[in-house]
C-alpha cells in the first residue's frame, strides 16, 4: 500500500485476490448460509469502495476489508433471520506444512462446523466473532447492541456446548 490517499483499484484487486476466500469463510460462518455469505462479501467490496477515502493507512486494507465483511454478514442475518441454516461442506484451503496437518486442520473444521450446529445464534455469533475473528468484548457487545455480560455469557454457554460436542465427534 503507498504512503497516503485512497487505496486504488489495483490495491483492492490484489486483497481480492488473496483474500476473498478467507472473508467468505468468516461470512459463512457467521451466517451459515453460503448465499448471505456471498451477498455479505459483495456488499463489503461496494461499501469499502465507496468508502475507500475513509481507509486509516495505518492498518491493512485486507483487514480493513475483513472487518467490513464481517459487519455485513451480521447486518444480513439480523434483517434475514434464516429458519434453517446450510451445512458447512467445504474447506477454506490452509496454509499448513504438510499433508498431516492438512488433514487434522480439515478434521478439525468440519468438526468445529458440525459442532456450531449445536450453538444458539448467539452463542455461535459470539464466539466466532470472539475466537475466530479475535475481536474484543467490547466490540461484540456493541456490533449487536447487547452488554459485555451478555456476550461473556453466550461465549461461557458457547464454549461448554463445544466442549461437549467436540469430545463426542472425536470419541474421546
Amino acid at each position: 500500500m503507498q504512503g497516503g490517499g485512497e487505496p486504488t483499484q489495483a490495491e483492492f484487486h490484489e486483497a481480492i485476490t488473496n483474500r476473498a476466500d478467507r472473508w467468505f469463510a468468516a461470512c459463512l460462518k457467521i451466517t451459515r448460509n453460503r448465499a448471505m455469505a456471498e451477498d455479505a462479501v459483495q456488499e463489503a467490496l461496494l461499501s469499502a469502495w465507496a468508502k475507500r477515502s475513509q481507509f486509516h493507512h495505518d492498518a491493512r486494507l485486507d483487514t480493513w476489508i475483513h472487518r467490513i465483511a464481517v459487519n455485513a454478514a451480521l447486518q444480513l442475518l439480523r434483517k434475514n433471520r434464516p429458519a434453517s441454516f446450510e451445512p458447512l461442506d467445504f474447506e477454506i484451503p490452509d496454509d499448513a506444512d504438510s499433508q498431516e496437518d492438512v488433514h487434522h486442520a480439515g478434521e478439525l473444521a468440519r468438526d468445529l462446523g458440525k459442532a456450531l450446529t449445536h450453538l444458539s445464534d448467539i452463542e455461535r455469533i459470539c464466539f466466532v466473532l470472539k475466537h475466530i475473528e479475535q475481536w474484543r468484548l467490547k466490540e461484540i457487545a456493541e456490533e449487536l447492541d447487547i452488554n459485555v455480560g451478555v456476550v461473556k455469557q453466550a461465549l461461557f454457554r458457547g464454549v461448554g456446548k463445544l466442549r461437549k460436542q467436540m469430545t463426542t465427534l472425536q470419541g474421546v
